[in-house]
């Protein structure tokens, strides 16, 4: 009787085990990675790269490779296991980078530019105008300040605290999921802090003119004066933008170095 458990063992036997857990691990965190994610990069593009990184760091974490698994059911779970791992990398980088965008949303709903919407083409959802803006400026500054280069490296140093098909699920990464997203909220509002408060001022000052002038057409002066203020301020603020994201890039490469420092947990 033919065994498929056999046979599966003579397949994978040797490096080829090793390379399927660094392409369950490498393969979420890259597809994730700016600007790799969503569909305006060509799916065959994202599995080639995929194969050609995994095939460059298989010999170098071979040493830290596990024996194959005795039964199939040990095999899929430690597959499983390199998939979340692979997950925690990806939208560790994705979570930064939407961080802008959180701040976009904020900043159209005060100018009531809801309405205002545009495809996204990287995850091919409908985002207000300034949303999409801000997410191409986090994602040029994710790539400029090498965020890319910090999310590869530790996924690579992670082989040195979880072997590549000995992946053990940690409690620590919902914590660390959850601290990121926090930071991404916080970097969201100090970015649109300055258009956000200038913006309430002007629904302020206009709702005054409507109690004092009745008679005049409020909700075009409004809206008008809402989209004069934001041009104005966005043009004159881009810059600290940038660098309140820089600046708390700084905490997140922090953060993310130390899940999986280079030679193993202590």
């Amino acid at each position: 009787m033919f065994d498929s458990v056999e046979f599966l063992k003579s397949l994978l036997y040797g490096p080829m085990w090793t390379f399927l857990c660094i392409v369950s691990r490498i393969g979420p965190m890259l597809v994730l990675m700016p600007p790799l994610q969503g569909a305006s990069v060509p799916n065959r593009v994202k599995v080639m790269i995929v194969l050609m990184a995994s095939a460059t760091i298989t010999p170098i974490v071979m040493e830290y490779s596990t024996p194959l698994p005795g039964n199939l059911a040990d095999i899929v779970l430690g597959m499983i296991k390199e998939l979340l791992l692979g997950l925690l990398f990806g939208s560790s980088a994705l979570i930064i980078v939407t961080s802008l965008q959180i701040g976009g949303q904020v900043i159209s709903s005060l100018a009531s530019l809801d309405v205002a919407q545009a495809a996204d083409p990287t995850t091919q959802e409908s985002i207000t105008v300034v949303s999409q803006m801000l997410s191409w400026v986090a994602m040029i500054l994710f790539v400029t300040l090498g965020g890319h280069r910090v999310i590869i490296g530790a996924c690579v140093d992670s082989f040195a605290t979880y072997p590549a098909g000995g992946v053990l699920l940690e409690e620590f990464w919902l914590l660390h999921l959850h601290e990121l997203f926090g930071h991404s909220v916080a970097i969201g509002l100090r970015a649109a802090a300055p258009p956000a408060i200038a913006l309430l001022l002007a629904n302020f000052v206009t709702a005054l003119i409507g109690r004092t002038l009745p008679q005049l057409n409020i909700i075009a002066v409004g809206f008008n004066l809402n989209v004069s203020i934001l041009l104005i301020i966005l043009t004159l603020s881009i810059t600290s933008i940038g660098w309140v994201f820089q600046d708390e890039f700084v905490g997140w490469i922090e953060r993310t170095t130390e899940l999986f420092p280079a030679g193993g947990r202590s």
